[in-house]
């Protein structure tokens, strides 16, 4: 008795509003452990405002490339060791003070305040560490300033004009000479750019101060830099800036992004197709996925109307 060949099923469709759409084409929902874990990382790597791209992205259900997440997740990885290492080395152990202003009150005008140094340190935490881990590669000894409560690395080297502050660690290596007055006022100025690095790095992340100083140091150099002047100029050991335009450099620069970039835009619309062109590959390639399916589907006919002449023979 001839027996008829199973039918080929369809694969199970998930029906919307608008069109049926494949169930291995839907979305998996994301599991509100993971989207906590993915906002965290975001906000680490890009502060409140990469916090809140990641939160409208999963409101709209757009999901982040493969590539994006590992970036993100191995960035903030790094950031949590470095901030533990801070917290074990700045916590755990009694640094002691540098002796300089070991015996100072830092009783100046304009003094910063030492109340709001919690969450300062917090959000610096994984840059300082960062900067303390160069420090013991290098063989640099830490110390604690007595009036605001920074640390100073001494190393050889890694960093510019006469120190540089990273988070709340300043690196740097000591002057020879210097008196107690000059060393409580250089920390007194670093100690402004520790609340610019956490301020910065609440909104945008860790990286945002760099960019943001070496953009206004490209054309506003030396004294006129924003953040040097905000931070006290004669504190630093900064001459006054003779005016408060852009330098020479920065003029030089600005022309030169200024062409660069004008350049590069009219290439791309000089070797850029024209929209009939677009709009016809664009075709072509939707009429290539049309006929391919139809072609899938009309060979599918085909084996199922062989499978059933076969059972009718038998």
């Amino acid at each position: 008795m001839p027996t008829s060949a199973p039918a080929l099923r369809s694969p199970p469709v998930a029906t919307t509003a608008s069109a049926p759409v494949p169930v291995h084409q839907v979305a998996p929902q994301r599991r509100p452990a993971r989207r906590l874990a993915w906002w965290a990382a975001c906000l680490l790597c890009g502060g409140l405002i990469g916090f809140l791209f990641a939160v409208a992205g999963t409101v709209r259900g757009r999901r982040p490339t493969h590539r994006r997440v590992v970036l993100v997740s191995l960035t903030a990885a790094v950031q949590i060791v470095t901030a533990g290492y801070y917290a074990t080395v700045s916590m755990a152990s009694d640094l002691p003070p540098c002796p300089p202003t070991a015996g100072l009150d830092g009783s100046i005008t304009g003094r910063v305040s030492v109340e709001d140094d919690a969450w300062r340190n917090v959000v610096n935490a994984p840059v300082s560490g960062g900067a303390m881990l160069y420090a013991a590669a290098r063989g640099g000894a830490l110390c604690r300033c007595a009036t605001n409560g920074i640390v100073v690395a001494e190393v050889p080297d890694g960093y510019a004009r006469a120190g540089t502050m990273y988070g709340t660690i300043y690196v740097t290596h000591p002057e020879p000479g210097a008196s107690p007055d000059r060393i409580l006022r250089l920390s007194e100025h670093e100690a402004r750019h520790t609340y610019q690095w956490a301020w910065a790095t609440l909104l945008a992340g860790p990286t945002a101060f760099p960019t943001a100083y070496a953009g206004d140091e490209l054309f506003f150099l030396g004294p006129r830099n924003h953040f040097e002047r905000q931070a006290g100029l004669a504190d630093g050991g900064y001459a006054s800036a003779p005016d408060g335009g852009p330098s020479v450099t920065g003029w030089t620069v600005f022309l030169t992004l200024t062409l660069a970039g004008g350049g590069l835009a009219a290439l791309r619309l000089r070797f850029r197709p024209a929209g009939p062109l677009r709009a016809a590959a664009s075709s072509r390639r939707s009429g290539s996925v049309a006929g391919r399916s139809h072609s899938l589907h009309a060979l599918t006919d085909r084996r199922s109307a062989s499978l059933s002449e076969l059972s009718h023979v038998r």
